[in-house]
């Protein structure tokens, strides 16, 4: 949803650089460098109502923004003074840049998510195994922890889980 957005409002702001002849290509890149990014995290499998959320807000925005660009690209190149198309242009790239920070604010909390998603799963796939322990860790009494079984069995059970 978000990734096909972000394609649609880079779409519209090629055509606006087409029909307006300005320079919006900063802005184009950097939506292209944040659609990587959700290509790569895309793989991500199950329900991660984190990374859903997001993903409907940089749709949202993404839309929204397509919109802006649309109908200020139109003032542009509808404008008849040079002094009415560079503040046409001007008011198109101050929103232009508004909008695209927003995505690329809710690209950095995707990231977040993202990542500790594959940190936690790369921790999961570990295969802790008590049997793995050596046997001379065991063994030696000065590692044996004394009196506190429950509390050691607790913070076991956290570290390997259920």
């Amino acid at each position: 949803m978000a990734y096909a957005a972000v394609t649609s409002l880079m779409r519209t702001i090629h055509q606006s650089m087409e029909l307006t002849g300005c320079d919006l290509q900063p802005f184009y890149e950097k939506l292209e460098s944040l659609r990587a990014i959700m290509e790569k995290s895309c793989n991500i499998t199950g329900d991660h109502e984190g990374l859903t959320t997001l993903e409907v807000e940089i749709a949202e925005v993404a839309y929204k923004a397509e919109d802006m660009v649309d109908s200020k690209s139109r003032k542009v190149s509808s404008a008849e003074t040079v002094i009415t198309r560079s503040k046409a242009f001007w008011e198109l790239c101050c929103s232009l840049e508004q909008e695209v920070e927003c995505i690329d604010s809710f690209m950095m909390q995707w990231l977040a998510i993202w990542d500790w998603y594959n940190n936690f799963k790369d921790f999961k796939a570990q295969n802790f195994c008590l049997s793995k322990i050596p046997e001379r860790a065991v063994e030696r009494s000065e590692d044996i922890m004394v009196g506190y079984e429950n509390e050691f069995k607790m913070m076991l059970d956290q570290l390997v889980g259920s």
